[in-house]
């Protein structure tokens, strides 16, 4: 039985949300300028309760219906996290005539499954096969070359698995830790590891719960955007604000720049596809998508915080990463060994060996 939701929307609409999605299993409402329901698919209908004339508000976040209200006043598309009965579903906001199309998208692990998880496993197998093999290279310099780019690949494909796979806030390694000494151990790894210097604006302490492994990679990778943003001899700033509710790491570059209207792209880019004059008008800006602000955005999240960009004054950017005070009641009071990652090698040399610099020792 054909969708008679396809025939009564507006194809703009449709075409813009085919380039940012496959449309999987999505639940697809169209809303007016006052949000109201105009529109929905049978999979919405039943997802949501909605029927026309309906007011679309109650059933959205206070982070999902200022990003529909943004949406609709900008007219420009938004992406943002929403959840629904417990399930976790990504909205793709795509402005629709003088109101706007919802489509809720399912990001579990049945889209992960299958020949994805067969490519992420045999790849991995084939990577350690290649890094046992740079121990017979008669080449020194050959055989670290060998083991440095086995590690970035090992390094992406985890960040992968991370992405299309995250775990839930509940599966957690939640431990108390002093954000400002892993601040202070993150900056200082990376400044050691690049020959840079990184200025440290941080306090006594700030005692959080937090899972060190997440937190610890999130702040390399903003570490790492940063280095390679700001030209040899640029300062690069990482800070810390420790408020009653939130904790924010602030690391400012002296890159170009990243534009705010990129930057929802870059955050969401790797979920979809996009024809390669994009990608590489992209690559020209600087601004290539990456997993790397996608992830730190995702361990935001599972922190109960986000992920922002504002300009720093005199040229560059800074991103906002926060994490929320969680309950003591999380806390997992199992003892764990210091993290060695499954690739054989501390966080510190897995996340940095993205740099154009020699391994750590």
């Amino acid at each position: 039985m054909a969708e008679p939701f396809f025939s009564q929307t507006d194809g703009g609409a449709l075409l813009a949300l085919l380039e940012r999605t496959a449309l999987r299993d999505a639940a697809l409402i169209t809303v007016s300028a006052a949000r109201r329901v105009e529109n929905c698919s049978r999979h919405a209908a039943g997802l949501t309760g909605l029927r026309p004339l309906d007011p679309v508000d109650p059933i959205l976040s206070a982070a999902a219906l200022e990003a529909l209200r943004d949406c609709i006043a900008r007219q420009s598309a938004r992406s943002v996290w929403e959840e629904l009965d417990g399930v976790e579903y990504r909205l793709e906001l795509i402005p629709h005539r003088q109101g706007a199309l919802l489509a809720f998208l399912r990001d579990d692990r049945a889209v992960y499954d299958g020949s994805l998880r067969v490519l992420h496993t045999k790849s991995l197998t084939y990577l350690g096969g290649l890094m046992a093999c740079a121990d017979e290279v008669a080449d020194p310099a050959l055989a670290a070359r060998l083991r440095l780019q086995c590690l970035r690949m090992q390094r992406m494909l985890a960040h992968s698995d991370f992405l299309h796979d995250p775990p839930l806030t509940e599966q957690l390694r939640l431990r108390h830790c002093d954000l400002a000494d892993l601040c202070r151990e993150t900056a200082g790894q990376t400044a050691a590891y690049c020959g840079c210097r990184i200025t440290l604006q941080l306090p006594d302490g700030c005692e959080m719960l937090l899972d060190r492994h997440l937190v610890e990679t999130a702040l390399y990778n903003l570490l790492t955007n940063a280095v390679q943003a700001t030209p040899d001899g640029g300062d690069i700033t990482l800070s810390l604000r420790c408020d009653g509710e939130l904790a924010t790491v602030t690391v400012a570059d002296r890159g170009a720049g990243l534009d705010a209207a990129l930057f929802e792209g870059l955050l969401s880019g790797w979920q979809r596809t996009a024809p390669l004059e994009d990608y590489l008008a992209l690559v020209r800006q600087g601004t290539t998508p990456g997993l790397g602000l996608p992830l730190v955005q995702r361990v935001a999240q599972l922190h109960g915080g986000t992920l922002l960009l504002s300009p720093r004054e005199g040229g560059g950017s800074e991103l906002h990463f926060s994490l929320a005070r969680l309950p003591d009641a999380l806390a997992d009071l199992h003892a764990y060994a210091p993290m060695i990652l499954d690739e054989g090698c501390p966080v510190a040399q897995f996340e940095l060996c993205c740099l154009n610099q020699p391994p750590l020792a």
